[in-house]
């Protein structure tokens, strides 16, 4: 594979508990990045608030949910 062919990808990794409500910042600003070349890995630690449903409102392949079944502190969940 030539130099030229290789394609970079940042992967973000956020995890979060119960901040809905500023989320959609966090995505923004990642989404507004003149680097496309990304993927976020969104780790909900078993929210109560409504983090699952805004994030399935956001269409964008580059964006991973993954919920824990059980809430596991900030250092596990990364």
């Amino acid at each position: 594979m030539r130099r030229s062919e290789i394609t970079k990808l940042v992967s973000i990794i956020l995890p979060t508990y119960n901040r809905a409500y500023v989320l959609n910042r966090a995505i923004d600003s990642v989404m507004s990045q003149t680097f496309k070349d990304w993927e976020l890995i969104i780790i909900d630690d078993n929210s109560k608030d409504n983090t699952e449903d805004l994030i399935k409102g956001i269409n964008d392949k580059r964006i991973k949910y993954i919920k824990n079944i059980k809430n596991l502190g900030g250092a596990e969940s990364r």
